[in-house]
């Protein structure tokens, strides 16, 4: 019978490939926000905010439409250039919307002007994030180069697995046993050999299915 040689499965490939770039973009994104987007909105925000701090307005007076169909606070921002905070307007408006007696307090409204809008915490969880996605993505890339690295070749002899360029030799007279309970629904199998076990996987590399019907002469060729 002739040579058969696996190859990494181009669609598995790409896939992983494509979600290890979407995590490191993601990586870029937070990493980005930590160093420049967070600390530069603070900047931008601060002297505006400082400024309004020092009017004696309450919550309920800054958020209040009722003279110009604006809010005296977003309108404040908006002669500055600034886009207002978010986190400032929606904590102004849940007072409002629940009745907090915080709504009616100058020193209540003071303190969240002069609040950052992106505080220690919330540039430190940025890098955590960041550094989770890199770390996913490297995973992610690792798995792959290993499965690429990894080459099955099946001679009327034995069944040869070389990794990162080392062979591991299993002779099919070492054959035990051959579970395929999962080969139809994941293109899994797995040989028992004197030597030790093999998984093969359909999904990884191309070619398993040819392979694997050396062991299962029935197997489909297809899924």
């Amino acid at each position: 019978m002739p040579t058969l040689t696996t190859s990494l499965n181009r669609d598995y490939a790409l896939r992983f490939l494509g979600v290890a770039v979407l995590l490191a973009a993601f990586a870029a994104w937070f990493l980005y926000d930590g160093l420049v987007g967070y600390p530069a909105e603070n900047d931008r925000v601060r002297p505006v905010a400082e400024r309004l701090a020092q009017e004696d307005r309450t919550a309920a007076e800054w958020m209040n439409v009722e003279k110009t169909g604006v809010a005296p606070l977003v309108e404040a921002f908006r002669q500055a250039g600034v886009k207002p905070p978010a986190k400032l307007t929606d904590t102004f408006s849940s007072w409002i919307s629940v009745g907090d007696p915080d709504k009616d307090s100058v020193e209540a409204a003071r303190a969240v002007l002069l609040t950052p809008p992106h505080n220690a915490d919330s540039i430190r969880t940025q890098f955590i994030s960041a550094a989770i996605s890199l770390l996913a993505a490297l995973a992610l890339a690792l798995l792959v180069l290993l499965r690429w690295r990894t080459v099955f070749v099946l001679d009327d002899e034995a069944l040869t697995i070389t990794r990162f360029g080392q062979a591991t030799r299993h002779p099919l007279a070492g054959l035990k046993a051959v579970d395929d309970s999962q080969w139809e629904k994941r293109g899994i199998l797995r040989l028992t050999f004197a030597d030790g076990a093999v998984t093969l996987d359909a999904w990884h590399h191309a070619n398993v299915r040819a392979l694997a019907a050396r062991f299962l002469p029935k197997a489909p060729e297809a899924r």
